[in-house]
């Protein structure tokens, strides 16, 4: 059995759903097809700088250490250092070829200081050059370094002293083995420019001491362009639109196949309805035909209750189980009847006849048959 719904609701409805599932058609197509695009940096050229300085610390002849020389990370005891073996590299790796222009030089800084980490404080500071810079020119986008350097820590210290006597100043000492490199490169990707400069400080003036620093560093490095790449499909939205769908064709198919238009209720009916729902509790039932000769015909309900008001009489239909033949409303006074006919009032008003309120015609006598 089918539905019934009104058809200005029915149409609308199915309207309705046919649009949003051409909308949702259209969406899914679009996300599946023409996902949209976003700027991406896209690395098209790429290479690593590494700098990095090693060392041995080697001894004077002692009575506490067999071997002549100590590696890295131990602690070492000053009067015992005759210098120090440093081994200082750096390479630069490019994944092609490019022109790389640059320089590089090696020097020991000695620095006063107070405090440490953040609060530390440099009250003076001395460069010591020991290679001048050099230059670097090269095609092929490799660059390779390699210095040995024999740091004497007696004539630092020597320094150390010399300030402080003179100065009157007493503070922490260090002295900082750095290389600097600085290279320029050009390749068929675009340009670029690297700066490093690896570490190794060593405390001056102490009796003992221990080596620390930045003496390790791997810096890659890539030239990046910005780049139009298609987004992914979002399978999630697919989907959500693809149960959209469905839902909506389940509707139509619903709609179409499963619902009706219902059917026009019958003017007498939807009068009747209003007059019982409004004046039923002034309407008399009768069980007997009505005849008249002659009576009043009233245009409206209202007119007809305005006349019961003020004859004081009531309101007489007769009574039928089939609602279409109630059609007629009558209230009796004296000699006149005046009656509502329904069949004529709602026939003047589906075919916009205008009429008199009260019409007068000539009947047969009235007279009540049981």
């Amino acid at each position: 059995m089918k539905i019934k719904i009104n058809k200005k609701l029915r149409i609308s409805l199915i309207s309705v759903a046919i649009v949003l599932s051409f909308l949702t058609v259209f969406l899914i197509y679009s996300k599946v097809y023409n996902p949209g695009f976003e700027e991406q940096k896209i690395p098209v050229y790429s290479y690593l700088s590494n700098g990095s300085i090693n060392y041995d610390v080697y001894l004077k002849p002692n009575n506490l250490y067999k071997s002549n020389k100590l590696e890295e990370g131990k602690l070492y005891i000053s009067e015992f250092v005759d210098y120090i073996d440093t081994n200082l590299k750096y390479e630069f790796n490019g994944e092609t070829n490019a022109d790389i222009r640059g320089e590089y030089n090696i020097v020991a800084k000695v620095q006063g200081f107070t405090g440490e980490g953040e609060k530390l404080l440099n009250i003076w500071e001395k460069d010591f050059p020991i290679t001048k810079y050099k230059l670097i020119n090269t095609n092929d986008g490799k660059v390779s370094i390699n210095e040995n350097i024999k740091l004497n820590l007696t004539q630092y210290n020597a320094f150390v002293e010399e300030i402080k006597e003179s100065s009157k100043i007493n503070c922490d000492t260090s002295l900082t083995l750095l290389m600097n490199v600085n290279l320029n490169g050009d390749t068929d990707e675009g340009n670029f420019k690297e700066a490093i400069s690896p570490s190794l400080t060593i405390p001056l003036d102490e009796s003992m001491f221990a080596i620390t620093g930045n003496n390790i560093i791997d810096q890659p490095g890539t030239i990046e362009k910005i780049s139009q790449v298609q987004i992914p499909v979002n399978k999630n939205q697919v989907i959500l639109y693809g149960i959209i769908l469905v839902f909506l064709i389940i509707a139509l198919i619903i709609l179409i196949f499963f619902t009706e238009i219902e059917s026009s209720k019958d003017p007498l009916e939807k009068e009747l309805k209003k007059i019982f729902k409004k004046h039923g509790d002034r309407l008399v039932a009768l069980s007997s035909n009505i005849q008249t000769k002659e009576f009043l015909i009233v245009k409206s309900m209202e007119d007809l209750v305005k006349i019961a008001d003020e004859t004081e009489k009531p309101i007489f239909y007769k009574y039928s189980d089939d609602y279409k033949e109630i059609n007629k409303f009558y209230v009796f006074n004296r000699n006149e009847i005046y009656v509502l006919d329904l069949g004529h009032l709602i026939d003047s008003e589906y075919n916009d006849v205008k009429k008199d309120i009260i019409h007068k015609r000539p009947l047969e006598q009235i007279k009540i048959e049981s």
